[in-house]
């Protein structure tokens, strides 16, 4: 199974998890035994307590961690017990807590603050160092709890810009702890990190941590202010020179500490070791470049804005198209020809003024050889004629003459109004296609950021929310989360979130390892629930091709079969019927929805040979999540759906695609059973399907539906047929 993104392998991957889960104790460990180390005025707890915090929001393993690289350092470099003590009554503290749910997990970096001020009180520090460190350790504790999701699940693409300054901070507090055994050594080693940070184009994220970690340093000992001064002054000049490689920031690094001399007391010896060895270090050590972070979503954001105001350009050319053949009043020429019919008979008779009588409107005369441009005659009329017109003869002759002429222009007229009607209603469709597509775009699925915002209206703590593809159908969603218990997720959190997406989430991974007051991590999986066998048989009655065709794709959790039979058989009927399946297939996969699609379709066969050609449409659509079937039936046959040896009718009386435009809706919708059997069929199979199957099901047992569309085309075939056949045979089965 092909998942995209490495962090579904630790969802999937039971190898996979086991290396996060070795990593995960071998670094709590080590931290744990490093922050053990830095004191400021004889004291750890400041970064202890943090890092206790972060442990027990991250579960029993990450605690026992902790408390193992707590007594590596008490037990070897004499590290003050006292931090182990108060760690255990904090732990006990907190899972009073857990018991009474008495605490939300906002409150804990209060509650451990306060912790630490008590000790700082009883150990006799002078009042402002008190407050000092007290403060430092709430800062610390927020710092460190940044890192849970990290911690949790291991992840390099879960950094953003605050959980890497929060990362730059633990790993020069880490570096701190060498400080009183080699100045030297540590000193190389933050440059190299400060490198390497620059190198991944880091720098704005590293330099807070970094001067917060400089002050701690100054609160050690006031002695390291020429080395805090030494990696701190260069830095400037990675503000104006940017460089993209590790030659480029190498040469600068080297260049840019001449300026130190003017600074500081500048040791050649001493600096000159420190500086010559952490570039010749970053310059060896392999170095793997990630991208920028938050870069590729941005570049994914401009692509579809990019996208987007072409779709749009296009959305705004077919509404000045559709303009074009807006439906106007139709233009009537009896009245040129009533002109003509005065000139060749009217102009020079005695009894004109009185037929064209300008005062009092034309005569009946007149308007009688209106009627007789559009229509017969009646008897009366004709009296009428013979009685006023003084030559009746030539009246008769006249119009008759021209009757021919304007009923030919009537024809057109009449034609062009249907052209134009149904091209009007093309580009309307086209239209309304656009703008769909576009709204699409522009919304786009719903990602993450939309149901984080979504999720956290209804006061969710999320600290971490990512959605993997593992096809169009089947998604996961990883979400890290604060205070909430497994009862609330699954009665609260995921009936919201499914209501939000309108789909089915089913809990892949849920681990709470201290309730309200940890990190929750919980992996939620959408996939598809069923899958559909399909067999499908054809019998053509002319030799070179069957006017039927049929097409069979997917969309998200839906799969279509559809079925077509062309108007005749032969190669036109083929075309015909495969034209309509391929472009109806086309906009169904590019998003358009199923009536948009019909229509288009229909509109596009009505126009292509002015109603000389039209096809039968049979097509369903079965969601694979819910087992929902969708008909859409335009002058097909029914279709049978047998359950438990019972048949159930689908039949639709709308006429066949390419005549009317547009179409009156046809759809039809059931609820499929695991092992339905449903047969899709064109007219030319039987003329009595159902009786057909009501008598041959006894011969339909557990086979694939393939072998039952063979043998029941081979059934109907030792009749004598007319027309092309085709049956599809489809059956719902769960996954």
């Amino acid at each position: 199974m092909h998942v995209r993104g490495e962090n579904m392998e630790l969802i999937i991957n039971p190898s996979r998890t086991k290396k996060i889960k070795l990593q995960f104790v071998i670094y709590i460990t080590l931290i744990s035994f490093l922050v053990s180390l830095v004191s400021i005025h004889h004291t750890s707890l400041l970064f202890v307590l943090p890092l206790f915090y972060l442990c027990f929001m991250c579960g029993y393993r990450a605690l026992l961690s902790y408390l193992v690289g707590l007594l590596i350092g008490i037990i070897f470099l004499k590290v003050p017990y006292e931090v182990l003590v108060i760690s255990l009554f904090a732990f006990v503290l907190l899972q009073f807590c857990l018991l009474f749910q008495s605490m939300k997990s906002r409150y804990v970096p209060y509650l451990l603050t306060l912790i630490g001020g008590i000790y700082y009180a009883y150990i006799q520090i002078d009042l402002l160092s008190t407050l000092l460190l007290t403060v430092l350790t709430y800062f610390n504790t927020i710092i460190f709890a940044y890192l849970a999701p990290l911690f949790m699940h291991g992840e390099s693409e879960l950094l953003t810009h605050v959980r890497v300054k929060a990362l730059a901070v633990v790993v020069l507090i880490c570096m701190m702890s060498l400080l009183p055994y080699s100045q030297i050594i540590t000193m190389i080693l933050i440059r190299v990190f400060i490198l390497v940070m620059i190198y991944h184009e880091c720098l704005d994220d590293l330099l807070p941590g970094l001067f917060y970690a400089s002050m701690l340093m100054l609160l050690m000992n006031l002695g390291y202010k020429d080395d805090i001064l030494s990696f701190l002054i260069p830095l400037f000049f990675f503000y104006m020179v940017k460089c993209q490689n590790k030659l480029s920031i190498t040469s600068l690094y080297f260049v840019s500490h001449l300026i130190l001399p003017f600074f500081l007391e500048f040791s050649y010896p001493y600096h000159g070791v420190i500086v010559a060895m952490s570039g010749i270090i970053f310059a060896i050590i392999p170095i793997h470049k990630t991208k920028p972070l938050l870069s590729s979503s941005y570049q994914e954001m401009t692509m579809k804005q990019q996208l987007s105001k072409q779709v749009d350009s296009f959305c705004r050319l077919f509404e000045q198209m559709t303009a074009l053949f807006t439906t106007a009043p139709q233009r009537s020429h009896s009245l040129e020809y009533i002109g003509y019919i005065y000139e060749d008979m009217c102009q020079n008779c005695t009894s004109q003024e009185t037929c064209f009588h300008k005062k009092y409107g034309p005569n009946r005369l007149v308007k009688l050889m209106n009627k007789g441009l559009k229509e017969h005659y009646s008897e009366s009329d004709e009296d009428f004629i013979y009685h006023y017109c003084l030559k009746p003869e030539q009246y008769f002759q006249t119009i008759k003459a021209y009757q021919k002429d304007y009923r030919k222009v009537h024809r057109v007229q009449q034609e062009y109004q249907t052209m134009k009607k149904d091209l009007y209603h093309q580009f309307s469709l086209l239209n309304d296609v656009f703008h769909q597509f576009s709204s699409q775009l522009k919304i786009g699925h719903i990602e993450e950021s939309h149901i984080l915002e979504h999720m956290e209206g209804y006061h969710f703590q999320i600290a971490h929310l990512k959605k993997y593809y593992e096809s169009q159908s089947v998604y996961y969603i990883e979400i890290g989360l604060y205070e909430i218990n497994k009862e609330e997720i699954e009665n609260e959190f995921i009936p919201i979130l499914e209501a939000y997406l309108n789909e089915t989430l089913d809990i892949e991974v849920l681990k709470t390892p201290m309730h309200q007051l940890g990190y929750t991590y919980l992996v939620l999986k959408h996939h598809t629930r069923y899958y559909v066998q399909y067999g499908i048989s054809q019998c053509a009655k002319d030799p070179v091709a069957c006017g039927d065709s049929y097409g069979v794709f997917a969309m998200d959790e839906n799969q279509y079969f559809a079925v077509s039979d062309g108007m005749g058989q032969g190669q036109k009927a083929s075309d015909d019927s495969s034209l309509t399946i391929d472009v109806m297939k086309q906009l169904i996969v590019n998003g358009i929805s199923l009536n948009d699609t019909v229509q288009s379709v229909n509109a596009l066969l009505k126009i292509k040979n002015r109603n000389d050609m039209f096809t039968t449409v049979d097509m369903a659509q079965i969601n694979l999540v819910t087992g929902d079937l969708t008909m859409v039936k335009y002058g097909a046959c029914p279709t049978y759906i047998l359950r438990d040896q019972e048949l159930i009718e689908i039949a639709s009386s709308s006429l066949p695609m390419g005549i009317v435009s547009p179409l009156e809706t046809s759809m039809e919708k059931y609820q499929l059973k695991t092992n339905d059997i449903v047969f899709i069929v064109t007219d030319g199979f039987t003329s009595h399907f159902k009786d057909f199957i009501e008598s041959n099901k006894y011969l339909i047992d557990d086979d694939h539906p393939k072998e039952i569309a063979h043998l029941l085309t081979n059934l109907a075939s030792d009749e004598d047929k007319n027309d092309d056949m085709t049956l599809v045979v489809l059956k719902l089965c769960k996954q």
